[in-house]
């Protein structure tokens, strides 16, 4: 009955036999009316066959014009071509198929009526221009079965490009389709698979259980490998190579990697838990690609703090996991190192110059002083690029504007003056595009990073040194170290304040991210004569500001009963500093371990997340173009409102928490 009234819809033919109808009647009550009405339908009967006429005649010419190449089928008429073909309209409708057409629609189809009828999702308007300018190209899945269809435009009139057919030839491409699927599944994917938190374990273990703790680790990779039905190689006592099928590391990915926590539930003596760390590549175009890529993607994990499995291909960096607090490393053979070759490149360059992140804090003010003592003390002048800062950082500098006011320089001073030779050192960031002024590191590739912000994908590249130690509580407790290796640098009371400040402020005073080597550093710049009381009185908020920051948490929501999420628009110059203030008080609610501010600044809007370290917001924060810290992190987004980053966040969380 459906097919009857599709039928009868769009076939002019019908309402032509339904007028004849109604003049019958009426010749029987008005011959003058039903005269009328015969007249008014000859007329429309004439105009309809005229039309079909002409119609008819322009579909046959433009077959006839049809430019195919017929190798197979020679002496067989379009109607029988073994490929299907449809002439469709501008508006959609079907002008004519051949028998082909027909049999993959499972009817026989009947003309001027949408080809969306027939073909569910096929519009005339998605194709693409292929190669060939005068072919464009559809892709199509329909009743299991996907075709390319290629279409050649035809215009029946040249002076008006609005009048034309799309002449439409249909290739079941499903064979290639599933050719191309088991290739994908099949093809190899490289795993470094590495214990990163090796010598600890170890050192935490038993010689009589060493043995027996290793044998649980490697079975437990061997475990992974079998069930990936993958090839596993040791090559160094806490680092395997494993080769595995893409479908494998689907499979993985869908599990979302749980093995990650099953291998920290090792026991056999140990005190300290093992973690994984595993960089993948993948979609390479050699397996020595994929190599590359695995190596590049275990860089990252280990420079995110470990415990976690990151994903490289082509075009991007993913990350799973992460969910385990960095471990201090007891050692500071590394922080030696690097300040001896620090020392022989800035004793070798002519002109530094000093860079943070924007918006800089007193972590970037303490750690870019801390550089510049030490340049200061090998006979080297530098210069500070920092021209926006928080108004801690503001009234640090108004406090020694008589030592600091000719070191700090803005950025159109930067630009004028640096050249290829140029050393510049960035402190407190690897991130390419938060760094004060990018344009400096395109000039120069004489660069030295050092942070202890978990690595991302945009970090600064071809650095001659990266001294990049996500366990440190701040870039001011990196330079702290490296200091006291430079045995020329002299260190004033205001620079041991600026990097005392820092450690200060990212520790949360001395509560987050803090370790033997935290205190330590408190301890040696202590010795250099810190004044405790004035670092505090630089954190010092003003009545205004501590009025808006509690009206933020008033308003605050629990989530999930252990996460709080606050709303607020920008009513105050520092706003910034106010929301972080604010996601930090927020965790001295019950039950809370971790927090959200989200905050419209009118240009952007910001959110600043906080965490006991149970909860890494640095993940959550990245899926929203952020980043950080596990326990310290912080996302900006662009035309959109704040309840659609809030909708956005609890998303996240979701997908997050499970």
């Amino acid at each position: 009955m459906k097919k009857i009234l599709r039928v009868i819809s769009l076939n002019p033919v019908y309402y032509l036999w339904l007028l004849f109808v109604f003049v019958c009647i009426s010749l029987l009550y008005d011959y003058k009316i039903a005269f009328i009405q015969a007249v008014f339908t000859i007329l429309l009967t004439v105009v309809f066959v005229f039309a079909e006429k002409r119609k008819k005649s322009q579909i046959s010419k433009f077959v006839k014009s049809m430019d195919i190449d017929l190798v197979y089928t020679e002496f067989r008429s379009l109607t029988d071509f073994f490929i299907p073909v449809a002439i469709i309209s501008k508006n959609s409708t079907i002008q004519w198929t051949n028998k082909r057409f027909d049999e993959i629609c499972n009817e026989d189809v009947t003309y001027n009526h949408s080809v969306s009828e027939y073909i569910p999702g096929f519009s005339i308007n998605d194709y693409v221009v292929d190669d060939n300018k005068n072919i464009i190209k559809y892709e199509i899945k329909f009743n299991d079965n996907s075709y390319i269809v290629f279409g050649d435009i035809i215009y029946y009139d040249e002076n008006n490009d609005d009048d034309f057919y799309i002449v439409t030839y249909w290739y079941d491409n499903t064979k290639y389709d599933k050719l191309k699927l088991q290739h994908y599944s099949e093809s190899f994917v490289s795993c470094v698979i590495v214990i990163d938190n090796y010598d600890d374990v170890m050192q935490s273990t038993n010689n009589a259980d060493k043995p027996q703790l290793t044998a649980f680790m490697e079975e437990s990779l061997d475990s992974i490998a079998q069930d990936a039905n993958g090839i596993l190689n040791k090559y160094e006592k806490d680092r395997y190579f494993l080769y595995i099928q893409k479908s494998y590391l689907d499979k993985m990915i869908t599990d979302n990697f749980t093995f990650l926590e099953d291998f920290k539930k090792i026991l056999a003596g140990n005190k300290v838990a093992p973690t994984l760390s595993i960089g993948i590549g993948t979609d390479g175009q050699t397996l020595q690609q994929n190599d590359v890529y695995a190596y590049s993607a275990l860089d990252m994990a280990l420079g995110r703090g470990g415990d976690q499995v990151v994903i490289k291909d082509d075009d991007q960096f993913r990350f799973y996991g992460g969910k385990t607090q960095e471990v201090e490393k007891r050692t500071r053979v590394k922080a030696r190192v690097v300040s001896q070759a620090m020392r022989e490149i800035i004793l070798d360059s002519k002109q530094i110059f000093i860079m943070g992140h924007k918006y800089a804090d007193v972590d970037v003010l303490g750690s870019a002083l801390g550089l510049y003592s030490i340049i200061r003390s090998l006979g080297k002048n530098a210069k500070i690029v920092m021209e926006t800062y928080n108004q801690t950082v503001e009234r640090y500098l108004n406090k020694y504007n008589d030592l600091y006011s000719n070191i700090i320089v803005s950025k159109p001073y930067a630009n004028e003056f640096i050249t290829p030779d140029t050393l510049l050192l960035v402190v407190d960031t690897q991130k390419y595009s938060l760094v004060e002024e990018p344009a400096l590191l395109d000039v120069t590739k004489n660069t030295i990073v050092i942070d202890h912000h978990r690595k991302s994908t945009d970090f600064i590249k071809d650095s001659l040194i990266t001294y990049h130690e996500p366990y440190a509580s701040s870039a001011s407790e990196l330079i702290t170290e490296i200091i006291q290796y430079i045995s020329e640098t002299k260190l004033n009371k205001s620079e041991a304040e600026a990097l005392y400040a820092g450690i200060f402020m990212d520790t949360k005073n001395f509560t987050f991210k803090t370790g033997v080597r935290t205190f330590e550093a408190a301890s040696y710049l202590k010795r250099c004569g810190v004044d405790t009381i004035e670092v505090k009185k630089l954190f010092q908020i003003n009545l205004n500001t501590f009025v808006k920051k509690w009206a933020i948490i008033e308003q605050a929501s629990t989530y999930r009963e252990k996460v709080a999420i606050a709303v607020c628009e920008k009513n105050d110059e520092d706003m910034q500093t106010v929301v972080a203030q604010a996601a930090d008080e927020m965790l001295n609610i019950t039950n809370i371990s971790s927090s959200f501010v989200i905050c419209d600044m009118g240009d952007k809007i910001i959110i600043s997340a906080r965490s006991f370290g149970d909860i890494n917001v640095q993940v959550i924060t990245e899926k929203l173009g952020g980043g950080g810290h596990m326990t310290i992190a912080g996302a900006q987004l662009s035309d959109t409102t704040t309840d659609e980053v809030y909708e956005k966040l609890i998303k996240v969380i979701d997908e997050y928490l499970g």
